[in-house]
């Protein structure tokens, strides 16, 4: 089997058992888009992105209380007030002064790796076309335990309206509408109006440390669908191998699509509550990736996600 276009249907096929989710792993070109255009206008969009500070917080965090065992519930409890920016470094101000010089060191050396923004808009089929609204994002909370600093809300930067209010941004977002209609319609389901939340995330990997889109493993994101990822750039990388998984009854997950995207390829999948509307449990997942060549300096792999939810 060719890796693209591949969908339930294909998969199923390949591993000898019914997959009953949505799943399309594909290109642009295949939507009927121009990917060159695409992908010229998109590709140094992403330099302009704000740093992502959450992870540094949250990695700092879990520095202190390893250095400082003793004094590890009080480094935690005020963890959440400085992992959402409430209260800035100077919380852990007498931990960082005891740091020896090495510590220090290793201390400053968390540093963001990741930039991002964000944006929502609704889209809703009208008599003679679809209308597309921009509104705001409200806090954004990741679907992990309650033990986990990260379900905590965070706030992104929005995106500029020069990146995503343009016709090829909005073209995406309409041939993703027609994908979720048509896959709706295969449970006797009419769809009028989608809401579609987008990341625009870059993530550096370095020679000292490797880029990581999901430190958390494979998950759920506690919306309809997804596109896990429609890659953009992707610069001195080997790794970042986008993965499809299967919650089986048992509980066990197993991997039933694996590829790595490359410009201008995406995955859309259903998400959570899929198991219910349509009988099969996905999740989703990416691995860690790598520097190709250390002489080439940073990698960089910068993507496109949507959390996508039917909303009448």
């Amino acid at each position: 089997m060719k890796k693209l276009p591949a969908t339930e249907k294909t998969i199923s096929k390949k591993i000898g058992r019914k997959i009953k989710s949505p799943i399309l792993a594909s290109q642009l070109k295949d939507l009927g888009l121009d990917t060159k255009a695409f992908i010229d206008f998109f590709s140094p969009l992403f330099a302009e992105l704000s740093w992502d500070p959450y992870d540094v917080r949250r990695l700092q965090g879990a520095f202190l209380m390893q250095a400082f065992p003793q004094d590890k519930s009080l480094i935690e409890k005020r963890l959440p007030d400085y992992y959402v920016g409430k209260k800035d470094k100077r919380t852990y101000l007498k931990w960082i002064k005891q740091l020896s010089k090495n510590k220090r060191q290793q201390f400053d050396a968390i540093q963001p790796w990741r930039r991002r923004s964000v944006c929502k808009f609704v889209l809703k089929e009208l008599k003679k076309n679809i209308r597309i609204k921009r509104v705001a994002v409200p806090q954004f909370a990741q679907e992990v335990s309650g033990e986990d600093i990260r379900s905590l809300p965070r706030v992104f930067d929005e995106s500029p309206a020069s990146h995503v209010e343009n016709e090829l941004f909005y073209d995406l977002m309409k041939k993703v509408f027609g994908i979720v209609k048509n896959k709706r319609a295969t449970i006797g389901k009419r769809v009028r109006q989608v809401s579609f939340t987008a990341h625009f995330m870059s993530v550096k990997a370095t020679s000292d440390k490797p880029g990581d889109n999901s430190p958390e493993g494979a998950h759920e994101d506690g919306v309809d669908y997804i596109i896990s990822a429609l890659v953009i750039n992707r610069f001195n990388l080997k790794g970042g191998q986008s993965q499809i998984i299967e919650k089986l009854p048992n509980q066990k997950k197993e991997i039933i699509f694996r590829h790595t995207l490359q410009p201008g390829e995406f995955v859309f999948q259903a998400d959570t509550r899929d198991e219910i509307v349509y009988g099969t449990d996905l999740w989703h997942h990416v691995t860690p990736f790598y520097l190709a060549k250390k002489e080439k300096g940073d990698g960089w792999r910068d993507i496109i996600g949507f959390d996508i939810m039917v909303e009448e």
